[in-house]
């Protein structure tokens, strides 16, 4: 019996960002993605391909103005206020993100919260890419895609999957 896959809820951050260094189908770890249509939207505006485990569902009027308040109040991008709502609509605890304010947003609201890099290691972890590829995916964040990750930060985690024990 395989391991239960969950469901996550994602903004487009983690979704471009694969995309940019072509290893979107990581996002394989997930049973199923749901996203609000301004991610769709996003994602269509910047070219990028919608996954096939992707699922467009939409917001219920009644989460509309949590969309709102937290636009403005909270100052996120629409993509993230429309996904962190849809979030709490479906009760889907995982969210999917890169952008700080929106994960400490979604963490007020007691959302568990990955983003690219996270995706990316628990791909390894469960051996849906092996260790060489998992350090390339990594380094190629810092050279090939859009996310702001530090250099530091790009040599720990390569320590950490070099150090990684698989059982």
């Amino acid at each position: 019996m395989g391991t239960l896959r969950q469901i996550a809820v994602s903004d487009t951050g983690p979704i471009f960002h694969l995309s940019e260094i072509s290893i979107v189908n990581s996002l394989n770890i997930f049973s199923k993605i749901v996203v609000p249509d301004e991610v769709i939207r996003e994602l269509k505006n910047n070219r990028i391909e919608i996954p096939k485990n992707i699922d467009l569902k939409l917001l219920k009027d009644e989460w509309k103005d949590l969309v709102k308040i937290l636009t403005n109040q909270k100052d996120l991008d629409l993509g993230e206020s429309c996904a962190i709502s849809l979030a709490l609509q479906e009760k889907i605890n995982c969210f999917l993100t890169d952008d700080l304010e929106a994960r400490i947003v979604a963490k007020e609201y007691n959302l568990e919260v990955h983003g690219t890099v996270g995706i990316i290691l628990r791909a390894f972890r469960e051996r849906k890419i092996d260790k060489a590829m998992a350090i390339e995916k990594v380094r190629e964040l810092k050279s090939k895609s859009s996310l702001f990750i530090t250099q530091d930060l790009i040599e720990e985690i390569i320590t950490s999957i070099k150090e990684f024990k698989n059982n």
